[in-house]
């Protein structure tokens, strides 16, 4: 026992700690040293961070500011802002991130110069109309690449050169200018909406890679030839009224998106190349030698017929025309209008200086809110009696003599009776005090 106590060491034996030699106090001070530099770097990137957003905050506080001191410039310039919406339609939404722009008609070319660097500042989507303006020349809009619509409607311009390449241009009106060349179109291949409207434009080749064009309105042009129009997929708005070299529509029974077409006053007479056109919901065929509309019974979508003025005489394809709205077929050869019993959504019904003389086809048509019979041969108008959804009626210069049924329709606001037989129209207006009636 002895022995083992001599063994084991005594307090006194142990030999004190030397700090140089203890390898965990020699950490404590790198750890320090780390935790220092770790933190000045952290210190360093949130100082940055806060000068990220600081900076952010003041782009967001500042930008639009800017905006508005170029806004202020550009109305000093001539023009002024409204509300920017898709196509111009005012029922539409105005779209976000857009300003439009208006020049006044006293906006001279240099100062649409002298406005380009304001608008290049514009970060949104720019609607710019130039539309009855003394503009001659629109050179300085070359570069401007947020030039969403560009209206430039009776203006002076006849080269549009400074417009090639401007792939952020969607909407391009020409209506009523000098334009003959479409050679700058070529490469605008963002362009959906081309307005050529009263222009002197003859040839379309340039739009054959314009394929998302939608609406196309080439209404009294030059045009002859629409073999291009072949090559537009997407088309549904075609309007070709007025374009009276205009006669072989095949090209255009190859356009299965359309949903308009217009045809007015061209030469075209005979409709078998739109066959196909099964979901066409608007067709105007006014003063056209059309004569057989046979074609018709294909197209069950459609909304809008109009065949004033054209040459047809039988009108039975109409039969199935179910969701039929507006039908002008006033000016033309129709004697029967049979085929419109039936027809429960039509709203709107011309049949002006037609030889009708019987319109019971129409006595279930409780939607029908407008009539004309102006100058028909219509005597008995019995079949209207039930129709209390009809707000205009005209029965001006027709033998209408009995128009005693007309007192039910308390919803009429106009009813034209001038040169008719009619009789007891005292009794008529007392029955209808809310009627204007033209007597």
């Amino acid at each position: 026992m002895g022995n083992r106590r001599q063994l084991e060491p005594s307090v006194a034996d142990i030999p004190p700690d030397n700090p140089s030699d203890n390898p965990t106090d020699n950490a404590q001070p790198a750890a320090q040293g780390a935790r220092t530099g770790i933190s000045r770097r952290a210190r360093f990137w949130i100082l940055c961070g806060g000068v990220v957003v600081l900076l952010g905050i003041l782009l967001t506080i500042f930008n639009p500011f800017r905006e508005k001191l170029d806004e202020h410039a550009l109305g000093e310039l001539g023009f002024f802002s409204g509300v920017c919406n898709d196509g111009g339609n005012a029922a539409v939404a105005p779209e976000p991130g857009c300003l439009s722009l208006r020049a006044k008609p006293t906006l001279t070319t240099a100062q649409l110069a002298a406005a380009v660097p304001h608008l290049d500042k514009i970060d949104r989507k720019l609607q710019l109309s130039l539309a009855d303006t003394a503009i001659d020349n629109i050179d300085a809009l070359k570069d401007l690449d947020n030039l969403e619509s560009l209206d430039l409607t009776g203006t002076q311009v006849w080269n549009i050169d400074a417009l090639q390449g401007m792939r952020s241009l969607t909407t391009l009106v020409l209506h009523r200018t000098q334009i003959q060349n479409l050679d700058a179109v070529k490469s605008l291949t963002g362009l959906q909406s081309l307005i050529l409207w009263d222009t002197g434009v003859a040839n379309l080749d340039a739009l054959k890679d314009l394929s998302d064009l939608r609406q196309l309105d080439l209404r009294d042009t030059q045009v002859r030839d629409l073999d291009v129009l072949a090559k537009l997929p997407h088309l549904d708005t075609l309007k070709l009224g007025g374009a009276r070299n205009v006669k072989n529509i095949k090209p255009i029974g190859q356009l299965d998106a359309l949903k308009t077409l217009d045809l007015n006053e061209t030469q075209v007479d005979r409709l078998d190349a739109l066959k196909s056109l099964h979901d066409l919901q608007a067709l105007y065929l006014a003063n056209t030698p059309v004569r057989d509309v046979d074609v018709l019974a294909d197209m069950p979508n459609l909304t809008t017929l109009v065949l004033d003025g054209s040459k047809v005489e039988n009108i039975d394809a109409m039969r199935g025309l179910l969701q039929l709205q507006t039908l002008v077929l006033s000016r033309t050869q129709v004697t029967d209008i049979g085929a419109l019993k039936g027809l429960t959504k039509l709203q709107r019904l011309n049949l002006s200086d037609t030889d009708v003389e019987k319109i019971d086809a129409l006595s279930d048509l409780k939607h029908l809110e407008t009539l004309n019979l102006f100058r028909t041969d219509v005597q008995d108008v019995d079949a209207l009696k039930g129709l209390t959804g009809l707000r205009e009626l005209y029965l001006a210069n027709t033998p209408v003599r009995n128009v005693d049924v007309l007192k039910g329709l308390t919803g009429l606001r106009e009813l034209v009776l001038y040169g008719s037989q009619a009789s007891n129209v005292d009794d008529l207006k007392a029955a209808l005090p809310n009627t204007r009636i033209v007597w």
